[in-house]
Formats: structure tokens, sequence, C-alpha cells
């Protein structure tokens, strides 16, 4: 077959097709091009160039994740990056793409229904270039014992999916240019995570108000330092141009624009009057992350897939005396798809009260006995064992967590790629001062070495590979960052909206001072800040 024609690609091939260079302006023109490449030869070497790209994070580089590698090569070229791959064997085109677009962007590991891609994708399709490992093609035979897919991706032409002796699988999703269907359910999918995302918008100081005018379907959009057009999508350079505006004012915005806005975490309005006023940090704040969750959620390619993974809270306790607070916490959660593994950890704990609070859980309850003697790290491993969910988040008995505090973290996974993602301490109880504190001295939405650890969400499959919870003591969180970034990985922090750290004078593991938490304050609260957001409502 010809090599797919993309607009921002060259391709050379050699060694009668079985090689390729490959050429490319942007990481986006390589995620498209992969997805077109089903089935366009069998390679076993492929050299790609990037002309503009740079790490997430310094000295990353991600894993390629394909059958057969021989030899890895990641090297800076000028502005961009020059990856390239062979194997021991013949392998698809677009598996061996898909390997160079997961060395250097990062992709969430896959813990959902396994996708498998047919020929002729269109352009749109390209969002799952990082999450394609597998692909059918003409007159192939293998699996013929076993369902075949998961999720059969088809472009919307081909008649496949119709075929009822076509290959086995659960479901088929047809993806065209304009929509994105699933058993005769349509979605409007125009939110790309990995461009139209949060990611450097800080806590605070977005709450600078734009105006845009849109002209023959063109948008231009009036920044403080001049403008930004749009034309009719977001780019990623766009993104990092919109981190520090808070709202876009245009009465007549494309849904597609404003959508991928709102995912940027840009509230849009027809009229300023009904923004946050100037001073309400929290009131901008709130707008801004509620408006980015629906545009992630409701128009990315996960729902598509009915593929949100489910997620198993591990919480253990020594103290009854915050079972009735903790339990009042997880009835609020929103997520759909949660369980609780839930460890009393020593004979202190009533496990009847606990077992009582459970019933009223709408998601199911696995307590773990853990004996006294064993150290928060092997307590948590204990948990984390029983654990059924494809991801597993921490959280602590006595912090407040908001309905949709899961949701972020699912989020963030998503769009950021990264092995463990948590939230930031921005908002802090101070007990025996009886004050609430925004003190946001760790940025939000970016990559970082440092994530609140009662927010801690990572894969079973991650935590298994980096060995687990270590067994220690205390700073239990500090040690399993520390696994995860010397392994390689990538620790991604996300706003602090929706959870409030409470800090007492004793029975923490910490140990900073009190005092250190009344320094950089932005905004203090008296007593316990009260916010359906925060969960502090209840």
């Amino acid at each position: 077959m010809t090599p797919p024609q993309i607009p921002g690609t060259r391709i050379r091939t050699r060694r009668n097709d079985a090689a390729w260079e490959v050429r490319v302006d942007r990481l986006q023109d390589l995620r498209a091009l992969t997805v077109a490449s089903v089935g366009a030869a069998a390679l076993t070497s492929l050299d790609v160039v990037v002309n503009r790209w740079h790490p997430p994070a310094s000295g990353w580089v991600g894993s390629p994740r394909v059958p057969g590698l021989r030899e890895i090569v990641v090297e800076p070229k000028g502005d961009g990056v020059r990856v390239r791959l062979t194997t021991t064997g013949e392998v698809d085109a677009a598996v061996l793409l898909a390997g160079c677009v997961r060395t250097i962007m990062p992709v969430a590991r896959d813990i959902g229904p396994m996708l498998t891609f047919a020929p002729g994708l269109p352009a749109p399709a390209g969002i799952l270039a990082g999450h394609l490992h597998d692909t059918l093609v003409d007159g192939e035979s293998r699996d013929a014992h076993v369902r075949r897919a998961d999720v059969l991706v088809l472009p919307n032409d081909d008649p496949v999916g119709a075929d009822p002796h076509g290959p086995e699988r659960v479901t088929t999703v047809r993806i065209s240019e304009d929509t994105w269907s699933r058993d005769d359910l349509l979605f409007s999918v125009c939110v790309d995570p990995a461009v139209q995302r949060p990611m450097g918008r800080r806590s605070v100081g977005a709450t600078t108000i734009a105006t845009a005018t849109v002209t023959g379907g063109i948008c231009t959009i009036e920044l403080p330092e001049g403008r930004l057009v749009l034309g009719r999508s977001v780019t990623a350079s766009s993104t990092k141009a919109l981190r520090s505006i808070g709202a876009v004012v245009a009465p007549d915005l494309p849904v597609t624009l404003t959508r991928q806005l709102n995912a940027c975490g840009v509230v849009i309005a027809e009229d300023a009057g009904t923004l946050p006023d100037p001073d309400d940090a929290l009131g901008w704040q709130v707008r801004s992350v509620h408006e980015r969750r629906h545009a992630l959620r409701q128009y990315g390619p996960t729902s598509t897939f009915d593929a949100w993974p489910t997620v198993s809270i591990v919480i253990v306790t020594h103290r009854s005396n915050f079972l009735d607070h903790v339990f009042t916490q997880l009835r609020g959660l929103s997520y759909p798809r949660l369980e609780l593994v839930f460890g009393l950890h020593g004979e202190s704990v009533h496990a009847a009260r606990a077992a009582e609070l459970a019933a009223h859980l709408p998601f199911p309850v696995t307590f773990v006995p853990v004996d006294a003697e064993a150290t928060l790290g092997e307590a948590l491993q204990t948990c984390s064992d029983r654990a059924e969910g494809a991801l597993i988040t921490k959280m602590d008995d006595d912090d407040f967590y908001g309905p949709e505090h899961v949701w972020d973290l699912v989020l963030a996974r998503q769009y950021s790629g990264a092995e463990i993602v948590g939230k930031t301490l921005d908002w802090i109880h101070l007990v025996s001062s009886d004050v609430t504190v925004f003190r946001p001295t760790y940025p939000a939405e970016k990559y970082a070495d440092f994530v609140a650890g009662g927010t801690i969400l990572i894969s079973r499959a991650d935590l298994a590979e980096v060995g687990g919870w270590r067994p220690v003591p205390k700073s239990v969180d500090r040690a399993l960052l520390d696994r995860v970034l010397g392994d390689g990985g990538l620790v991604y922090r996300t706003h602090g909206l929706g959870y409030v750290y409470v800090r007492r004078s004793s029975g923490h593991t910490a140990a900073v001072k009190d005092e250190h938490f009344l320094t950089k304050v932005a905004q203090t609260h008296p007593g316990l800040l009260r916010h359906e957001v925060f969960g502090t409502d209840r």
C-alpha cells in the first residue's frame, strides 16, 4: 500500500517498504498519521523526526510498548526530537507509529477494553493514537479461537461493522469527520484531552476577562498582550496563551470552540454580568473547574467508549472516632464506578460501627483487618492487594472531599498521562487555630514531584510495577512518589479544589509544624470553610 498522505507529514520508504523515514511538524500530525496508517505497511524500522517538541519533564522518555522491539533511539533534533525504533519482525506501521507517540507523549497505561483499529480511519481518530496497540487488516486469521476485539474502531463507511460474520467483538465504534457513534448512539467528540486541557492553569490569577469576535468562522480573542487567532480549533500553543484568562465574553462563539475553551479552564459567557466578582477567587475557580470537568467528561473520547475506569478507594484507620466523618465523605462522592477497601488497623477500630455505616454507601465495601503491629505502608499494601478497581486512590480518614473529587483525579490522569496524579495542597484547616487557609504555594496543573498524600491515585498495574507501597511507618506517600519518579514515571498535580487537608496538632505522621501552614497564605477563613465543593457542607 501507498503510505497515507497527511498534511504536515513527509514519508520516505526504504528496504522494499519495510522501513519508513517520517518527518512531521508537530506531535498532532504524528497522531493523525498513526491512525491513518493501519494496514499501510509491515515495518521492521521506523525513523521519526518531530520538528517541534519538548519533554513534559526534564529527561523524561516514555515507553513504546510494541512487540519485538530490538532497538530504540531517542535524541534531540534541532527544536524537536528524533525517535528510531527497530524490531525483530514485521509490525504494522500504525502500531510502530503509536509506539513513537507513546515514547514522546505521556499516555496513561491502558486499563479499559482493548481497542482494535481498522484501516481508513479519518484524522479525528488521531485522538486515540497513543492507545493503538492492535489492528485488524484484510485476510488476517490470528486469534480465531478467541473474541477478536473488545471494541472495534472503524471508519463510518466501513461495511465490516454491519457484517454479522465479521470479527467477534463486544461493541463497535464508528468515527467520521464530524461524529462518533456506538450502538446507534451519537457522540460529539470535539475535545482532545492531550491538547485542550487545563495544564499550566494555576489556582490563582486566571480572572482576566477577554472578549472574542467571530468572523467567517474564525475566532479572534483580544488578550492583554495582543490578539489570539484561534481559527476553528484550540491548538496546544493557544492553550498556553489562554492560561491567565479567566473568561471569554462572546455571544456567538461556535459550540466546538466553547467546549474546547471550557476544557482548558476558560469560562465562556455571553454577558460579563454573569461572571463572578473580580475579587472572588474561589468563585472563579469553582466556575472554571466545573466547566472543564463537564467538557472533558462529555466531549472527550472516553464517553463514546463508556470506558471510565473502576476506582478502588483505599482507607486505613486506627481511629474509631473518625468513622462517622469518613463515611459521610464517602457517601457524597459522585464517581459512578467505585469500591471501598477499608483497612481496620488494629483491634481498637470499632468494626461493627464501620459495617453499620458502610451499609449506607452506594458501592461495594471490603473490610480488611490489619494487625496493629503492621506499618502504615504494610497496611496500605494489604488493602491494595484486595482492591479490584483498575485504579487505586488513597483517602485519609479525617480530611474533607468534595463530590467530584475522584472525577478530578481520573480526568487529570487522562489528560496528563502520568503514573501518579493527586491534588495540590491549597486548602488547609488548622484545627488548633480554627482557621481554613488558602495557601497556593505548590503550582497546580503541572508535572511535579509532590502531591497531597490524601489524594494519590495510581493504577493497580503501575503500583505493582514499582513494587507497591513501601513498608514504612510514615512518609508512605513520599516513598511511593520517589519509587515512581525513580522508575522514570511521571507525577502530575492537578488543582486543589474539592479537597481540604485537616491539620491537627497531634496524630499526624508528618513532621512539619502547624506554623508552617500559616506562612505564604493568600486567604484566611475563620473556622472550617463551609462549601459544597469541598464536602464541608454535609
